[in-house]
């Protein structure tokens, strides 16, 4: 009788490797180990028995490079009769991704190791020394042992997006930062342009001039009359001047105000303030040049998301361009995939469970062992959907009602409309909402202006056949 083998620990990749070791040719596997680096990469090649065949060497990361390791693996296997090459190669940075490339373009089955997996290998056989061949041992035996996952290829238009998105991602960070910046400068300059605490009712409330620090007639008088005194000389006439020539439509009780506020700031007298003045007009630049650097990625992002099936996210309420393009990068092709539930794993949103002796199972924090961004993506998909998603609205009351926290309920609802963007990927079905007020062409029209591109998402996602 034929016995069904056990779900390797490892899941998907670990059964697969199971099964590779289960053939009968499989004594004549070439193993071969690399450590990558920026500059001088290292491999060693060897059996699945652990025999070293060729000792620790070293080649560069150019194409003579490959070759190097190419002659070396040709040679082992002529001398020895082997057949398969199974590399193993740790995520060192972004070294190995060109490495991973060229060798599975060369027919080599590739693994790819976690550099923690391999660091708790040292830990097992108590070695705490790191050496390029002590991490070459390390990444053979977590090889032999089934970790890593099988290299997959990508393809170019998730692979772009993501590169895309996530650089994007960087460029509101620094923006974020530039504001702050901008914020510690005005500060020093004329504090009170970012408000002032006034008495009303008998109860302090800070007013503010402008409802928006970056407005664009914030930054105009930031850029042109940063300092209290700029904004006397001008007076209410040449203010009102200025939001005519300029388009700043400054309100009237904005003017009051801006005047008012300089009139009673202890700001140091302008002739003081040269450094902080310099400093504001070079930060002011940066913020502008990142504005232009962010708009033209969403130009491209959003172009792109509609060249993928990702763009059928954009009927969910609650997802707009920059989170269907950021989930539709970070999932990938969906061939990779038998389930969602594999996807809020490679996410690290997926809650620890601890059960044993007949108890009942316990759920702790979520695993963390996934990637990082995707992780982040799936926080603010949650975020979102819970405060603009009817539907979803609903779940994230339930769980607070159940006591859950607030960063909780998010992940909780990002899984959730994880499963759902799997589906809605998988399937190419668009989002069905039942709420009565739901209509496809609003929520499209709200998130893609130009006309065009809203054909383009009619005629892909709406009007064309399901897969």
């Amino acid at each position: 009788m034929v016995m069904q083998s056990l779900k390797h620990i490892q899941g998907k990749n670990g059964s697969y490797w199971n099964r590779l070791m289960r053939n009968p040719e499989a004594d004549r596997y070439c193993i071969v180990a690399v450590d990558a680096a920026k500059y001088v990469n290292a491999a060693m090649i060897c059996t699945i028995y652990g025999d070293i065949l060729k000792g620790p060497f070293e080649f560069d990361g150019s194409r003579t490079g490959f070759q190097v390791l190419q002659t070396a693996i040709k040679e082992t296997r002529e001398a020895y009769q082997l057949t398969d090459v199974i590399l193993g190669i740790e995520t060192t940075a972004h070294y190995y991704e060109d490495l991973v490339r060229v060798c599975m373009a060369q027919g080599y089955l590739v693994r790819i190791l976690n550099a923690a997996t391999t660091a708790k290998e040292r830990e097992t056989v108590l070695n705490y020394t790191k050496t390029d061949r002590v991490d070459l041992m390390a990444i053979i035996q977590s090889i032999l042992h089934g970790r890593g996952a099988t290299g997959l290829k990508k393809h170019q238009e998730f692979e772009t997006l993501q590169t895309l998105t996530r650089a994007k991602r960087r460029l509101v960070n620094d923006r974020s930062r530039c504001i702050n910046h901008l914020r510690l400068y005005s500060d020093h300059i004329f504090k009170e342009f970012q408000g002032k605490n006034e008495r009303i009712d008998g109860k302090n409330q800070v007013v503010k001039i402008f409802d928006q620090f970056d407005s664009k007639s914030s930054l105009y008088l930031m850029r042109h009359h940063p300092h209290p005194e700029d904004l006397l000389s001008l007076g209410p006439v040449g203010l009102r001047k200025l939001s005519i020539q300029h388009n700043l439509k400054l309100r009237e009780a904005t003017i009051e105000r801006l005047l008012s506020y300089a009139r009673t700031s202890i700001s140091k007298p302008k002739k003081d303030l040269y450094s902080e003045l310099l400093l504001l007009r070079l930060k002011l630049d940066e913020y502008e040049l990142l504005n232009r650097q962010v708009e033209e990625l969403n130009e491209e992002i959003e172009a792109l998301l509609l060249q993928t099936d990702g763009g059928i996210l954009l009927s969910i309420p609650g997802v707009g361009v920059t989170i269907a393009a950021e989930l539709t990068a970070e999932m990938g092709n969906l061939e990779n995939f038998t389930s969602a539930g594999q996807l809020i794993k490679m996410a690290g949103t997926n809650p620890i469970v601890k059960q044993s002796g007949g108890k009942q199972a316990s759920h702790y924090r979520i695993s963390k062992q996934g990637r990082a961004p995707f992780r982040d993506i799936v926080y603010q998909l949650g975020k979102s959907t819970a405060q603009k998603n009817p539907e979803m609205n609903v779940h994230y009351q339930r769980l607070k009602d159940r006591g859950k926290m607030t960063g909780q309920a998010y992940i909780a609802i990002g899984n959730r409309m994880l499963r759902i963007a799997y589906a809605m990927r998988k399937k190419q079905i668009l989002y069905q909402s039942q709420q009565p007020d739901y209509i496809l062409q609003k929520v499209i029209a709200g998130k893609l202006r130009n006309k065009k591109k809203q054909a383009l998402f009619y005629h892909r996602f709406v009007l064309s056949e399901p897969v």
